[in-house]
């Protein structure tokens, strides 16, 4: 598995030690450089001021020049750090400023190269005898002075070295403490990602198993996205567990709903096969057909909600009035409501409201609404069934209120959802305004819930309107 600790090692930490090891390389060589350069300019400086004094002397013979040099060689102020060196035309030594003079050629092979190369002034570094890194620099005289054919400076590149030695170690050292600190703090930083990360996935297989009651300690170090995510993690198992109870009831409702009808109409049928009474013969069969009309919707609401759960709801829709549709709603539920002493009230527009909507839908809608608002009715009281219209909007909005027992305010936000049934629910498989909330959104409009306890209820379906026909 390619963890974030690896991910972090191959990314991150290398690409840090990458540009340290870069950065210490650039630094090491401009350094070096620097002091190399230093030293080379302080050679060309001594070598210019030989010359100089050379130029200064005005009209002198041969002899007074190399006498002068000998006598600059052997007074050399600084014998500590340079030594000077008189050569001849074959690059033996003939003096130095340390005075020491070897017999034979030490030391002087640069000289070939000093009299083959272009420039008068020739710099040249190599290792002596006794290993000594040395730096020198080479003046072929245009106009010799008797024996003396070159001037030739040395100086010691070992201290320059060690100074070097000393930068590289403190670069080392720097790099290897920023490294030692991204990995710290970079551990600390994976730690606090991966650790929550394994607390985060050891809940969520839990919930995965459907122990919806498991939820991810809270840590208050954690305040950040980790503690966001745990957090939404934990109202996720919330919700789950809360659906799952939701489904566990719903289960048990609609189980109960269908044993109902179904136990009408078996007690009604055996009731009918024993007895030629006609009376009871035609209850019988009312009660049946009845019982199968409520089967019939609750079976249709139950496969309507599955097509919504799986994507396979579909609008077919047209051109319609609205006010035809509620009207014929409304006709078709008025002889239940006398039934129950209930008077719908419902003063019909006389304009026409067209909108673009699914025909079957629509009806499905307001037989919902109409049945909830028939369901928690009081006997002898009144539904309002209202339509406006603004026509600012281009909207239209229908309204079924009831004066019931009204939703309670623990309820009011969640009526709308799948399989909730609030407190005081009566029967009904606690779809129906899901289903109603889910078709109003296919049709681009909007279903909200109006409630005061123990008063009224108002439930508005708002759509779009379009334009009229022509003559209507």
């Amino acid at each position: 598995m390619n963890s974030i600790t690896k991910r972090w090692i191959k990314g991150s930490l290398l690409i840090i030690i990458v540009l340290l090891v870069m950065a210490s390389g650039f630094l090491l060589l401009t350094f070096r450089n620097s002091y190399y350069s230093a030293a080379q300019t302080a050679l060309s400086n001594r070598i210019n001021t030989i010359n100089g004094t050379l130029n200064a002397s005005g009209r002198m013979s041969d002899g007074e020049k190399e006498e002068l040099l000998f006598r600059l060689t052997s007074d050399f102020a600084e014998k500590d750090k340079f030594e000077l060196m008189l050569l001849g035309d074959n690059g033996q030594v003939l003096a130095t400023s340390s005075g020491f003079t070897p017999e034979s050629r030490q030391n002087t092979d640069d000289f070939i190269d000093a009299v083959s190369a272009e420039e008068e002034l020739y710099i040249n570094t190599y290792k002596s005898q006794m290993s000594e890194k040395i730096m020198s620099a080479t003046f072929i005289m245009e106009d010799p002075a008797r024996d003396v054919y070159a001037v030739r400076i040395t100086t010691s590149l070992d201290k320059i070295d060690q100074e070097i030695g000393v930068f590289f170690a403190f670069i080392v050292f720097a790099a290897a403490m920023i490294v030692v600190f991204s990995i710290m703090s970079g551990t600390f930083f994976i730690r606090s990602i991966v650790m929550p990360i394994h607390s985060i996935k050891d809940t969520a297989d839990k919930i995965a198993q459907g122990e919806f009651t498991a939820r991810i300690e809270s840590d208050s170090r954690y305040d950040d996205e980790i503690g966001q995510l745990c957090t939404s993690i934990n109202h996720m198992a919330e919700e789950l567990g809360r659906n799952d109870e939701l489904k566990n009831e719903f289960i048990s409702s609609v189980s109960h709903e269908l044993r109902t009808p179904l136990t009408a109409i078996k007690g009604w049928a055996e009731t009918m096969d024993g007895t030629n009474d006609i009376a009871t013969m035609q209850k019988g069969t009312q009660v049946i057909l009845q019982e199968t009309d409520r089967l019939y919707s609750m079976v249709e609401n139950l496969l309507d909600f599955s097509r919504l759960q799986n994507s396979t709801f579909s609008l077919a829709t047209e051109k319609l009035d609205l006010v035809a549709e509620v009207y014929d709603a409304v006709i078709m539920y008025t002889p239940q409501a006398e039934k129950q002493g209930i008077e719908i009230n419902f003063e019909e527009p006389e304009i026409f409201i067209p909108v673009m909507a699914d025909k079957s839908r629509i009806r499905q809608v307001m037989v919902n609404l109409l049945d909830n608002a028939l369901k928690y009715s009081e006997n002898n009281s009144v539904i309002e069934v209202n339509i406006t219209q603004n026509k600012d909007r281009n909207t239209a909005t229908v309204e079924v209120k009831d004066y019931g027992k009204g939703i309670h305010p623990d309820d009011i936000s969640r009526v709308k959802g799948k399989f909730y049934k609030g407190k005081g629910s009566k029967r009904g498989s606690g779809i129906g305004l899901a289903l109603v909330s889910e078709i109003v959104q296919l049709h681009g409009g909007r279903f909200d819930i109006e409630s005061e306890y123990g008063k009224f209820t108002s439930m508005q379906v708002t759509l779009k309107t379009v334009p009229a026909v022509k003559g209507k």
